[in-house]
């Protein structure tokens, strides 16, 4: 069944758990702006994507340099960490190369079922909602950064689930705590 995608230019946008990729384009005044794949729709945003990433990240509780620390600290230093936007909404993204780059496309963690090469130098990214998006990347490359993002993902997925296990064997609940 192909799916129907609309386009639609907005002006403000902030990733959710709907938001698959954020991908780069130039638009006809020749600036770089954003193009923003969700599970059904594609929108238009006159802003570069990395500036799409960093002002999510405050609406979910931090700074993206924050979010970026939080995960060296965790996985240890890397080129292009992944990042986390909101655990419990499970916003995972990672970067296909410099985020500094007008050229880096984001790509989220969950979404993504598989990577197939085309050729040397180009993959397809497969997302769960049976999208696809070509990437001038190599497949080793893009699977590593999948695999970090994934590892991190799961790292604080279980730090989470043990977490919520120790309080429930203590019997905690929210409004057993007091906030003086």
């Amino acid at each position: 069944m192909k799916r129907r995608i609309v386009h639609e230019k907005v002006e403000k946008y902030l990733i959710t758990n709907r938001t698959i990729a954020i991908h780069p384009f130039i638009n006809q005044w020749g600036r770089v702006c954003a193009e923003i794949y969700e599970e059904d729709a594609v929108f238009l945003v006159e802003k570069k994507p990395f500036r799409i990433i960093k002002d999510s990240c405050p609406y979910y509780g931090s700074t993206y340099d924050g979010k970026k620390d939080a995960t060296q600290i965790i996985l240890g230093r890397m080129c292009f960490p992944p990042i986390m936007i909101d655990t419990k909404l499970d916003i995972f993204f990672f970067p296909t190369k410099s985020p500094r780059k007008d050229s880096c496309i984001w790509l989220s963690q969950p979404h993504i079922d598989d990577i197939v090469s085309i050729d040397r130098k180009k993959v397809r990214v497969i997302f769960s909602n049976g999208m696809d998006l070509p990437i001038e990347s190599t497949s080793t490359s893009l699977k590593g950064k999948l695999h970090r993002a994934a590892h991190y993902r799961s790292v604080l997925i279980t730090r989470t689930n043990r977490s919520l296990e120790k309080d429930s064997e203590i019997g905690l609940k929210n409004s057993d705590l007091l906030f003086t």
